[in-house]
């Protein structure tokens, strides 16, 4: 019994051994599998990437002592290191917005900007949808859209007399201006709408509202079962992500083009490198505050996002807290630039 109570001692060789070493591999095997993301791990792909942290801190600190406090270091520095590169969410905690409102209303009252929302209306909701007025939007991305009746009823409540609105199999568009709706290939399957919009102001942009096969978020990875679901479901995803990419290329190079929705996807995917070569995520360039969305009450990933080409600058996005969804709404205010480096 006395050699049992010193192998479990903190001071034990062993003791420092076993859980260091198991948080050591534990931060080394996650940064492979989020730096690699294979389709067979998507199981841990879509769960948050500060989940991690806790445990592997948690198992280091344990350990310490005087005498290995310089190895609890070496780990904890391995977790920075990961939290560092992985971890999206601290990046735009004490980002401030690049305009003031009054720069952002004068440009908006010259035409050069835009307010662009993205919500996901929690089956079909239409006090959710509903929502997006107070916010004054130009252009609306609705996922898990109300009918195409009710949408097109409530388009001129949201937005004004000016509006118009195109629904899909499962989301829908509304914007203040001429919407003239694009052929998508199967449209009627297609997890994304496409349109060309008019503004008031004459600026025209070709948009895309998208919803991607969702995921059933699952915490018993011990189940085999659990395993090939998700990694069916990411190749189903990753079929999607192509499709949409082919739509995109369609668009002239000259064109502007915004792009948002509920990708199902958490934020620095691999899979929305089919994106980066036309577009780039807006909250990485404008976010502040925390820019997860799902859940709305204890947001954790930032699957709905809002994209741009080089005819945009984000000046402003934020993730909002909702009444009526389980997701909270992307808001987007977009500096516009009809032609490239003006």
């Amino acid at each position: 019994m006395r050699m049992k109570s010193k192998v479990l001692s903190r001071d034990s060789i062993w003791f420092q051994a076993i859980l260091l070493g198991a948080s050591g591999a534990l931060c080394v095997f996650i940064a492979c599998i989020f730096w690699f993301q294979p389709d067979a791990c998507a199981s841990v792909l879509v769960l948050p990437r500060w989940l991690w942290i806790a445990p592997g801190v948690g198992l280091a600190v344990l350990c310490l002592t005087h005498q290995s406090k310089r190895l609890v270091g070496l780990v904890l520095f391995l977790w920075l290191l990961y939290t560092s590169f992985f971890v999206q969410e601290w990046r735009t905690l004490f980002r401030w917005k690049s305009l003031s409102l009054a720069e952002w209303v004068t440009a908006h009252k010259n035409g050069s900007a835009l307010r662009v929302i993205s919500l996901n209306c929690n089956g079909g909701n239409e006090k959710a949808a509903a929502e997006v007025a107070d916010y004054h939007p130009d252009l609306v991305f609705f996922e898990e859209s109300p009918l195409r009746p009710v949408v097109r009823g409530m388009a001129t409540k949201l937005l004004g007399p000016e509006a118009e609105s195109l629904c899909g199999s499962d989301v829908s568009i509304v914007a203040r201006g001429k919407l003239t709706p694009m052929p998508v290939e199967n449209s009627e399957s297609a997890p994304f709408a496409h349109a060309r919009i008019q503004f008031a102001s004459g600026f025209v942009a070709e948009v895309f509202v998208v919803r991607l096969q969702p995921y059933n978020i699952r915490a018993d990875l011990w189940s085999p079962e659990c395993w090939r679901n998700q990694r069916r479901i990411r190749r189903l995803q990753r079929s999607q992500f192509e499709w949409l990419e082919r739509e995109v290329e369609k668009v002239p190079r000259d064109v502007p083009i915004i792009l948002g929705g509920d990708f199902n996807l958490p934020a620095g995917d691999n899979l929305f490198r089919t994106l980066q070569s036309r577009l780039r995520d807006t909250f990485r360039q404008g976010g502040h505050g925390w820019g997860d969305t799902l859940d709305n009450d204890w947001p954790v990933l930032r699957i709905d996002q809002i994209w741009c080409n080089e005819h945009f600058r984000a000046v402003s996005v934020s993730a909002r807290h909702t009444t009526n969804s389980d997701h909270r709404m992307v808001i987007c205010d977009l500096l516009c630039f009809p032609s490239v480096g003006k």
